[in-house]
């Protein structure tokens, strides 16, 4: 029987592209899609036996809850999660990024955390399973509100790689240095078959493909930038 395997942000170029990988495996794939709405009775969207997408409201804690449980009527037992960086809405340099533009992309970076909570406090019990956290920059130059985004996310992502050493927990991250979505998708997933799920605490870097240096770059955690 192929993983079950949790994707955030499945409506996502990235998303999108691992969902597709991970189907053509043979996983049993969940994904979500974003939701404005409270996090109680959120309505689930089957598409067929191999996928699940569940609307997430990243602002509510309740949501993320039911994310997991919605997940766990699907598949029963859950494999692996990977958390990819919510969107951030703030575009604009700072001096002209509204205060309501700002305030919205720090509630949606709240969604990563909450659904980590629920992921790691499922695993244990088992005393296995696959945590990823992907990082992974907007297209171009970040704006200052961006670049706070994606150095927080990554800032969590480090500080969850420590403390699972005898758990059964593996607890990674992926991010990207300028390569295309495709070639991240293509990365996270030979990663995950050749090293990501053997080992844990490790920062795994992609590069652009003909680049001067290529390949996997791993880290741990601790002496991650």
């Amino acid at each position: 029987m192929g993983k079950a395997v949790l994707v955030t942000e499945g409506d996502s170029p990235l998303g999108a592209v691992l969902v597709r990988l991970f189907r053509a495996k043979g996983y049993s794939v969940v994904t979500t899609t974003p939701n404005g709405g409270e996090g109680a009775g959120q309505r689930v969207i089957r598409e067929d036996d191999a996928q699940l997408i569940v609307p997430w409201n990243r602002r509510s804690p309740l949501s993320a809850r039911n994310v997991l449980l919605a997940t766990l009527n699907a598949v029963e037992a859950l494999d692996e999660v990977l958390i990819l960086q919510a969107p951030c809405p703030s575009a604009n340099a700072l001096p002209e990024a509204a205060s309501a533009e700002i305030e919205r992309s720090f509630d949606e970076a709240k969604g990563p955390v909450f659904l980590a909570r629920e992921v790691l406090s499922y695993f244990p019990p088992r005393r296995r399973g696959l945590l990823a956290m992907v990082s992974f920059p907007s297209a171009g130059s970040d704006t200052a509100v961006q670049a706070a985004m994606r150095e927080g996310f990554r800032g969590f992502a480090s500080s969850l790689m420590t403390g699972q050493n005898g758990t059964g927990i593996i607890v990674n991250g992926f991010q990207s240095s300028g390569a295309s979505v495709e070639e991240f998708a293509d990365f996270i997933d030979r990663t995950l078959e050749e090293k990501a799920r053997k080992i844990s605490g490790h920062w795994f870097v992609c590069q652009p493909r003909g680049g001067f240096l290529q390949g996997v770059f791993s880290t741990p955690a601790r002496k991650s930038d």
